[in-house]
């Protein structure tokens, strides 16, 4: 699958060959103890009946929400079918329901979702596309819900700027940069949501990665 194929969106680690190795490179380079139990932690604290993963890609946070949340509750959503389809042979994937589908565009009524998730997700998407997507999110979160977003963030200092560069050889300099400025914090606010937190921002193989937390 090509990037044209995705409609701007960029595949796991930029180039389809490599969404097979997606797990492996991120379990090796991205410290996800540090950060995916404290995401379903803050997700689970408000006992939602629909919690949405917007571009779920394999399916590991989607799992791990389920897994604390139960069958049912969670829907993981990707626009590219091959990653889905990774998601979908993992152990208790019967438990998420998955959908293919653009973070863009989501299918979903205005006001209908407890609590959002996206990780991992802006960063390969055009200034446009991300606003669109944050906009979107907010539209389908009910009043007073969660969103939880999990990205690339401003960087630390030099050292994190130079790791991240990788990072945007991969996925493309010009959808990745917004990400080096610190654009994340301003697409939420801009779109409406309230009570902006950054709940933890941590050095990584690749740069610095911020965990975001607003109300709808």
């Amino acid at each position: 699958m090509s990037r044209s194929d995705l409609d701007g969106h960029v595949p796991a680690l930029g180039f389809a060959g490599l969404t097979r190795f997606y797990d492996t490179a991120i379990a090796l380079s991205m410290r996800e103890p540090h950060w995916r139990p404290r995401i379903v932690d803050l997700v689970a604290a408000e006992a939602p009946r629909t919690v949405l993963d917007v571009g779920c890609g394999t399916g590991t946070l989607a799992l791990a929400l389920a897994g604390r949340l139960g069958a049912g509750v969670v829907t993981g959503l990707d626009l590219d079918p091959d990653v889905m389809a990774l998601a979908q042979a993992k152990e208790g994937a019967g438990d998420v329901r998955w959908q293919i589908g653009s973070a863009t565009l989501l299918p979903y009524a205005d006001g209908s979702v407890d609590a959002v998730v996206c990780t991992l997700v802006l960063h390969h998407l055009p200034l446009e596309l991300k606003q669109a997507a944050v906009r979107e999110m907010r539209r389908v979160l009910r009043p007073g819900g969660l969103l939880v977003i999990g990205d690339w963030g401003r960087p630390h200092d030099p050292v994190m700027r130079a790791a991240f560069l990788p990072v945007q050889l991969l996925d493309g300099y010009a959808n990745t940069q917004r990400n080096v400025e610190g654009c994340v914090p301003q697409l939420v606010e801009s779109a409406g949501f309230a009570g902006l937190d950054r709940v933890h921002r941590l050095r990584t193989v690749f740069g610095t990665f911020e965990v975001l937390a607003a109300r709808g």
